[in-house]
């Protein structure tokens, strides 16, 4: 028996939503590695990087992958002439309840300007603003 091209695809979305595609492969080392995808969660807003002064500045977009305790929260600065990474910072806590499940209580970056006086405004997705010093390396909650 020959299946409509339409009921082919059909079975490949209810596969994929459902966990099972065998074609579907992980794209990064990241998807799985601490950073279990769920339908709860939204994608993580796309925060462009901040250049001064031949510095890159960035959110770690995993930082459990990174090492770190909390996925999101962190900022880390590059030299821009060679990529090194020069320093990262906690901009905010995150602590997880155990008992929820753990994406859907990630809080990443929503944006992020240079300031006039080389300071970093960061607002997460929860509304929260901070003002990182780059120079001090500190982050301060922001009005």
């Amino acid at each position: 028996m020959r299946w409509p091209a339409a009921s082919g695809l059909a079975i490949l979305a209810i596969l994929a939503a459902a966990g099972g595609c065998a074609t579907k492969a992980a794209s990064s080392n990241e998807e799985t590695v601490g950073m279990q995808k769920s339908s709860s969660r939204i994608p993580a807003p796309n925060v462009p990087p901040v250049h001064d002064a031949g510095v890159r500045y960035e959110q770690v977009k995993n930082g459990f992958l990174a090492g770190f305790g909390q996925m999101g929260g962190y900022l880390a600065a590059y030299n821009e002439a060679d990529g090194a990474l020069l320093w990262t910072l906690k901009v905010y806590d995150n602590a997880r309840d155990p008992q929820r499940e753990g994406d859907v209580q990630d809080v990443f970056f929503k944006s992020m300007a240079l300031r006039d006086d080389g300071s970093l405004l960061i607002e997460n997705e929860r509304g929260a603003r901070f003002t990182v010093d780059p120079k001090a390396r500190t982050s301060s909650p922001a009005p």
